[in-house]
């Protein structure tokens, strides 16, 4: 009789294991479905609105691609020859007198433009210092003031600057008396674009380099102090050590945002020759002038140069860390 009740017990027991393994299986499923439904928006977004776009680009590239020639879709003419240029895009952008004087310029602008990246890192780095001092007051206020610049308008802030450095009304002029025409020299323009995007830049790399530094632990401080060493010992063996993954992290997302710059070309200096980018040359020659093809081709190339200077980076940083 007890063998017989202990078999029904472990028989019930059995039954309920398989039972509750069921349903357990069943609500992963559910989870994973939903899961699923969620990343799927992600993943129709990136199809739609960036790898069919790079694909389309990438096709357009070795074409004569014009709307107002071709106004039909692209598909009707990848069998016709007349469509197709081959490399002549990416060969013009160099040889071609009507575009390369332009385009190396833009180049040039370009990977100017990137040097407000490091000081701007710089000076973010010195602020968050500061920030972090406890004998500093209206931290909070200090924070707002010098992060809201990140989340300005970019349009609003290529204005204000605007005023800033203009000669005969700006506030330049006007309170210090800088009599300086910033926008009549190419070189002069790229001197204040980089003042400004430091500026800018700023704000973001002061925010996340203060809160790296406050991650760090006080107790190698304390050992440090106890070992005697100062203040610049202990930034250069502890701080600019331990936040080095921020360093990296703002280095490589400041210069894929700067080596795509627009805004300056369009709303701060117009008129100069110094704030023409590549993204204002592919704007300029595929939008304005409908010259899809040579645009795309630019396009490409900028794509191509930011994928292989991102790579570097990483191999940099990985190279560092084996040291």
């Amino acid at each position: 009789m007890e063998s017989s009740g202990t078999e029904k017990i472990e028989l019930v027991n059995n039954q309920n294991f398989k039972h509750d393994k069921k349903r357990i299986k069943s609500l992963e499923k559910k989870e994973s479905r939903i899961a699923f439904l969620f990343v799927s928006i992600k993943i129709v977004g990136f199809l739609i609105f960036t790898l069919i776009p790079v694909f389309i680009a990438i096709i357009y590239s070795f074409s004569r691609m014009n709307p107002f020639k071709y106004p039909e879709l692209i598909f009707n003419y990848l069998g016709d020859d007349s469509f197709w240029n081959g490399f002549n895009n990416y060969s013009e952008l160099f040889t071609n007198k009507l575009y390369s004087a332009q385009f190396l310029k833009a180049i040039v602008n370009t990977l100017v433009n990137v040097i407000s990246v490091p000081i701007g890192m710089f000076l973010g780095m010195v602020l968050a210092m500061v920030l972090t001092k406890k004998t500093v007051k209206y931290k909070p206020l200090f924070r707002i003031l010098i992060y809201m610049p990140v989340v300005a308008s970019a349009v609003a802030t290529g204005f204000i600057w605007r005023y800033m450095f203009e000669t005969e009304y700006g506030l330049l002029e006007k309170v210090f008396h800088f009599n300086v025409n910033w926008f009549s020299d190419e070189h002069l323009t790229r001197i204040a674009i980089i003042i400004k995007n430091s500026w800018g830049s700023m704000g973001r790399s002061m925010i996340l380099y203060l809160a790296a530094m406050l991650a760090i632990s006080p107790s190698y401080y304390e050992a440090a102090e106890i070992d005697g060493a100062n203040s610049i010992q202990q930034f250069f063996k502890i701080t600019f050590p331990l936040v080095s993954p921020t360093t990296f992290y703002l280095l490589v997302m400041g210069v894929i945002g700067h080596l795509q710059s627009y805004n300056d070309s369009q709303i701060f200096a117009p008129e100069s020759q110094g704030s023409k980018t590549v993204v204002w040359f592919i704007w300029n020659y595929g939008i304005k002038q409908h010259n899809y093809g040579l645009a795309a081709a630019a396009s490409v190339l900028l794509a191509i140069f930011i994928m292989a200077l991102t790579i570097l980076q990483f191999k940099l940083n990985d190279s560092r860390k084996l040291r």
